[in-house]
């Protein structure tokens, strides 16, 4: 193998690894052999640059894997949510919760009303025993009129004014927590309907109720 190369300025030969050209005077070197400071400087700003680019990735894996995690529990949260809607219509005997209020519905009867005291013809006294739970921390009211009844033809209706439950029918008043009471509330509705939902408010001027199927 030749020894001579051939000087990058005036083309003549030349030992190969000599610094200058003997002819010409010409610095035979590279850029980089020529500025060895820079060229330090530039490894080590190229390997920070490697470096940093490197230490971003896993930055961002483990946010990545950050991210996900409240999104598992966004899904839990949603399912919990979804489990916890309420249903449109409730059934006798099944306990249901608006607010703090604990209502159930445990009995419903029909009447024909007594000799002194009869439903308008074509109609029945529909009597329901409901029970009423305070299930929070304040007191609250109950009041015969926070319930309604809806019949197949869509009318609402308050609670008749009758003597067929006087001794049981329920009355207002308040009830501490962990508070419970029992009574009867009677409606005129007509006879053999198949459609009676009971409505339930907590107090006249909530937007919120529960419908309760009575047949």
């Amino acid at each position: 193998m030749s020894n001579l190369i051939n000087c990058k300025a005036c083309g003549k030969e030349i030992a190969k690894g000599v610094k200058k050209c003997p002819h010409c005077g010409k610095d035979q070197r590279n850029f980089f052999m020529k500025h060895k400071i820079i060229t330090g400087i530039l490894v080590l700003v190229v390997i920070g640059i490697i470096g940093s680019l490197g230490s971003n990735g896993g930055g961002n894996s483990s946010a990545t894997n950050d991210t996900s995690k409240p999104a598992t529990s966004s899904s839990a949260k949603q399912a919990d949510t979804k489990k916890e809607e309420p249903k449109e219509f409730y059934a006798v005997n099944e306990d249901v919760k608006l607010n703090d209020a604990v209502v159930k519905v445990t009995k419903v009867e029909k009447s024909n009303g007594s000799d002194y005291d009869k439903p308008k013809d074509g109609m029945e006294f529909i009597i329901v025993t409901v029970s009423i739970k305070n299930d929070g921390k304040n007191e609250i009211s109950y009041n015969p009129f926070d319930f309604k009844m809806q019949n197949s033809k869509g009318q609402i209706t308050d609670q008749a004014f009758t003597t067929v439950n006087t001794s049981t029918q329920l009355n207002s008043g308040n009830l501490a927590a962990g508070g419970e009471v029992t009574g009867t509330i009677a409606f005129e509705q007509p006879k053999n309907d198949s459609a009676l939902v009971l409505k339930y408010k907590g107090n006249m001027f909530s937007n919120k109720e529960i419908k309760i199927k009575l047949n």
